[in-house]
């Protein structure tokens, strides 16, 4: 049951990032989006990126460290 959990939130990971960088390449090549809406996507996007890094690398050296 946990090999279940841990396969759907990595899954579900997946699909945000791809969503947000697909998302960026998308937006960027739109000249009908404006650049302040540009920008909020680009910084959510940024932002939710790093984010993710930073909690993926907090898990690595934990697990490491045990």
């Amino acid at each position: 049951m946990v090999g279940a959990y841990i396969y759907m939130k990595n899954r579900l990971l997946l699909v945000v990032v791809l969503f947000f960088v697909l998302g960026s390449a998308a937006v960027s090549s739109m000249d009908s989006i404006g650049y302040t809406s540009k920008s909020i996507f680009y910084g959510v996007a940024m932002t939710v990126l790093i984010v993710i890094g930073l909690v993926s690398l907090y898990h690595y050296f934990i697990k490491s460290r045990h």
